[in-house]
């Protein structure tokens, strides 16, 4: 913690706007042509310190493959201006279930956050969980994921990045068109399963089936495409119910 409450306290000096009581997690430099000096921050406010206690010889539980020992609490995503230091935009994340985010400070390698170093004794280390990437096919590595696995089927997925049109920090809505038994549905989620940790077939473009089938569910066959002049991820998924 002697790392972290550093770059805390630094931040709380240097960053305008940012609450008193904020800790912040991570920041991560963009690189844009059209508007350079920008900078993504993650921070939470008072938030809640849960490290894993089992021991390196104990097995991750699989919500611990996206938790390890984690911070849980309200979290946001800020837009900076490294210029002068000021907050340009910040949105509040939560998760799949709309309550506060739980976020690694240390985790295991091998799932889903990069992991460059480990504590020999812990086996755990620090994620980047800024990693930024391609996600939408747009050629710009501006995007980084988040994973929450709330069971050892399903694996919630969400995707927040810099979008250079509007100058801000954004999370990706994903539309939804679900068809099950001839009943169609739409909705939009800012989650969605599995998605953003399977490879794309095409730049912006998956095909992926989750089969939930003995477990009382269905079989999911889904498509999704991202629309760049809406900046939102379009999905359509089909649902065979499991036989009885």
């Amino acid at each position: 913690m002697v790392c972290c409450a550093a770059v805390t306290a630094n931040a709380q000096l240097e960053i305008k706007g940012l609450p008193k009581n904020a800790t912040v997690l991570e920041t991560r430099p963009l690189v844009s042509a059209s508007h350079p000096n920008r900078t993504l921050m993650l921070w939470m406010n008072h938030p809640k310190r849960n490290p894993f206690t089992d021991g390196r010889d104990e097995l991750y539980t699989c919500p611990s493959q996206t938790r390890g020992s984690y911070f849980s609490g309200p979290a946001n995503v800020s837009l900076v201006d490294s210029g002068d230091n000021t907050i340009l935009n910040t949105i509040k994340l939560s998760s799949y279930d709309s309550g506060d985010l739980d976020l690694p400070y240390a985790i295991r390698r091998g799932y889903y956050y990069r992991v460059d170093t480990v504590n020999p004794r812990t086996a755990e280390g620090k994620p980047t969980i800024l990693w930024l990437r391609d996600y939408n096919g747009d050629g710009k590595a501006l995007e980084f994921a988040l994973f929450d696995a709330p069971a050892c089927m399903g694996l919630q997925t969400a995707l927040i990045g810099y979008s250079e049109k509007q100058d801000k920090v954004i999370q990706y809505p994903i539309n939804i068109t679900a068809t099950e038994s001839g009943k169609r549905s739409t909705e939009t989620l800012l989650w969605a399963d599995y998605l953003f940790d399977r490879k794309a077939e095409l730049p912006g473009h998956w095909k992926y089936e989750i089969d939930y089938r003995g477990r009382g569910g269905s079989l999911d066959k889904w498509s999704v495409n991202y629309n760049p002049a809406k900046e939102q991820f379009e999905a359509t998924v089909i649902r065979i119910a499991d036989e009885p």
